[in-house]
């Protein structure tokens, strides 16, 4: 990594420790507001703003950005407040995490997510379709049958039959079971069961790319509801799921990097894992936007998944059918996208300069990063993806 990365990264830290617990010194330019902006966080630095040496253009910029966003907040606030879904629902994440917060309005929302029963689920998709929300499901989602998304006045609202999303059969259904025991009139969760889905979360989009926004939901979260006498309640619930290791090693890089105050229950991580875990963070963006069109990432991921010739394949296919617009118009032709995709490889790595070397970091790199997943505990799309599917929970 270059220094100029570098400065940029701690400058970043610096602004947001400064935004949410007013320690330290912090200093902004064009290159933190546009990183602050890549992990939607740019609101966050609201009550600091005037303190951050400025350009006068970039400041206007950087409020006027504040202001939408706090507009937005009361958009989705309203929306919220009049869903016309009637049977039992619960709100996860959003509202739910920005309630953590000490400004909830200054954390970015993308869309309401809200859980129903199971037994309800046609009829709450089915009430949002009769307000005059129109759908947009993508055809993944609607083949795995985990949510249904609706678009009304440019918010989006994703109704969910299930959450999960783990590579672990039994921890799903303990998740799934735990969200729906606790779906109510008052539409919010349990402290604890908001942390495992803000927990199970991370782990969810990690592989793909995640930025700082998810990690500082979870960070709000654990200084709010997690001080270390409340610790050993948490535990064997993240436990259950497979991500007691994913909340102790995210906690300690988050008292480390992000100024998150420390305390016991986490103060064994190791330091390693807390480094390379904010360094991919930052890497990443918000759900991996920093990355879409870097080679490298790609072929990252690529050997991160490709770990048997049948994930391979299956892994170049669905990457084919994404990049080969020919076969997404020609049934005829689908089969054949893995090879295509694996040609794409071909050509856009050698016309590399030191092709061969590229290859082998790569590579390295994605040793590197298995490792750290592993010891997360976070879904990987190498392993088996168990969801909830025709009455039980069943490999994807």
């Amino acid at each position: 990594m270059d220094k100029e990365h570098i400065t940029v990264y701690r400058q970043t830290l610096d602004v947001i420790r400064k935004s949410l617990w007013g320690t330290g010194q912090a200093t902004a330019d064009e290159n933190v507001y546009s990183e602050l902006k890549l992990h939607c966080i740019l609101g966050l630095a609201a009550p600091v703003l005037p303190e951050l040496s400025l350009e006068p253009a970039l400041y206007d910029r950087w409020l006027k950005s504040i202001i939408y966003q706090v507009g937005r907040y009361y958009c989705y606030l309203e929306a919220q407040s009049t869903l016309p879904v009637t049977v039992p629902y619960v709100i996860l994440k959003g509202t739910a995490a920005a309630d953590y917060y000490p400004c909830p309005e200054y954390r970015t929302f993308g869309d309401i997510d809200i859980m129903v029963k199971r037994e309800d689920y046609r009829a709450a998709c089915d009430m949002m379709l009769e307000d005059g929300y129109l759908e947009c499901t993508s055809e993944g989602n609607a083949d795995r049958g985990r949510h249904r998304e609706f678009v009304k006045k440019n918010i989006s609202v994703e109704v969910h039959a299930f959450f999960a999303l783990l590579n672990d059969e039994k921890a799903a259904e303990y998740l799934d079971e735990l969200i729906e025991e606790n779906i109510g009139p008052s539409h919010k969760l349990p402290d604890a069961v908001n942390g495992l889905v803000l927990l199970e979360h991370i782990s969810q989009h990690l592989e793909e790319g995640l930025g700082l926004r998810q990690i500082i939901d979870w960070m709000m979260f654990v200084d709010k509801c997690l001080p270390d006498e409340k610790w050993p309640e948490f535990q064997p619930m993240a436990q259950k799921i497979g991500l007691e290791k994913l909340a102790v090693i995210t906690t300690r890089m988050c008292e480390v990097y992000l100024g998150l105050p420390e305390r016991k229950w986490c103060s064994d991580a190791k330091g390693y894992y807390c480094e390379e875990l904010m360094l991919y963070i930052l890497s990443c963006g918000n759900f991996g936007n920093k990355r879409i069109d870097d080679l490298f990432d790609y072929n990252v991921t690529t050997f991160s998944e490709a770990t048997t010739l049948k994930k391979t394949i299956a892994m170049l296919q669905r990457r084919g059918m994404i990049n080969w617009e020919a076969a997404r118009k020609h049934r005829i032709i689908q089969p054949f996208a893995w090879i295509y995709q694996l040609v794409r490889y071909f050509f856009k790595g050698f016309k590399r300069h030191d092709s061969i070397s590229q290859f082998k970091k790569e590579h390295r790199e994605a040793r590197r990063r298995n490792e750290l997943f592993d010891v997360l505990g976070v879904r990987q799309k190498s392993k088996d993806l168990f969801i909830y599917k025709e009455g039980k929970y069943q490999k994807e």
